[in-house]
């Protein structure tokens, strides 16, 4: 009998750790599903001059969005990712200089987020961009130099998200081309860095996470000592092309 009452415990006890195991699989697969739908990822290439115009959609990976049935594919593995930056090897040298990538992740549930992934700017650093509209901050993440600049976000030059994704759709289709005037603005490094992550918000504050991050204050270009910067930051985000030019970002490596 009291065999018997063991071999009863461990067989409930079995049945509620499958039950456990299949229930947090679909929940998993709920959240999995629901994330996906939130967010729309893909790549896509940006004219960086007037001579060279958007993509359409019938000339290959390498000129357009890798899309889907919504527009565009995810991209879920980082050799995928590279996959699309090595197919650009075969497309003529004059055309890569003239254009370059970006990798869009935008929110069209809660519509206050996007970012955007620039890995090869001409003239500039690989950064990525992230744009909270709940707090109208915007985020610069300096890859080489690992560490994050924060600005106000600029809404004259970044579409929100659903407006961003139409654009991107429309010129997916053909039906929109690139602004490719360049738009530049010059910034300041406010230093030290912050230590109250509240100030930048919960997305900013995730992607810089372990990383300083430093506030950046407007200047005015016409008085700033010209001089060669190596800290150059390029993005389209719906309104032109515009260069973010870090002009004392040196002054942190130290």
């Amino acid at each position: 009998m009291h065999v018997t009452a063991i071999f009863m415990l461990f067989l409930v006890a079995l049945m509620i750790l499958i039950i456990g195991v299949i229930g947090g699989l679909y929940i998993y697969r709920q959240y999995a599903r629901t994330q996906m739908h939130r967010f729309r990822t893909g790549w896509y290439s940006i004219p960086y001059d007037s001579s060279n115009k958007a993509p359409s959609n019938n000339n290959g990976i390498h000129q357009g969005l890798l899309a889907d049935s919504d527009l565009f594919k995810s991209l879920k593995r980082a050799s995928e990712a590279q996959e699309v930056i090595d197919n650009e090897k075969n497309v003529d040298s004059d055309n890569r200089k003239t254009t370059f990538k970006e990798r869009f992740e935008i929110d069209l549930v809660n519509e206050n987020y996007e970012k955007i992934d620039v890995p090869d700017f001409r003239g500039g650093r690989q950064g990525r961009f992230i744009h909270d509209f709940n707090i109208n901050k915007t985020g610069i993440i300096d890859i080489d130099r690992q560490c994050c600049f924060v600005m106000p976000l600029n809404r004259q030059r970044v579409l929100p998200p659903r407006n961003m994704y139409d654009l991107l759709r429309k010129m997916y289709n053909g039906y929109y081309e690139v602004d490719t005037e360049i738009v530049k603005e010059t910034m300041k490094v406010v230093l030290p860095p912050i230590t109250d992550l509240s100030l930048v918000g919960t997305h900013i504050a995730r992607e810089c996470q372990d990383l300083p991050i430093y506030m950046l204050t407007k200047v005015n270009s016409n008085v700033v000592k010209r001089s060669i910067s190596n800290s150059v930051f390029g993005q389209f985000a719906g309104k032109n092309i515009v260069e973010v030019n870090i002009v004392n970002a040196e002054d942190i490596d130290g």
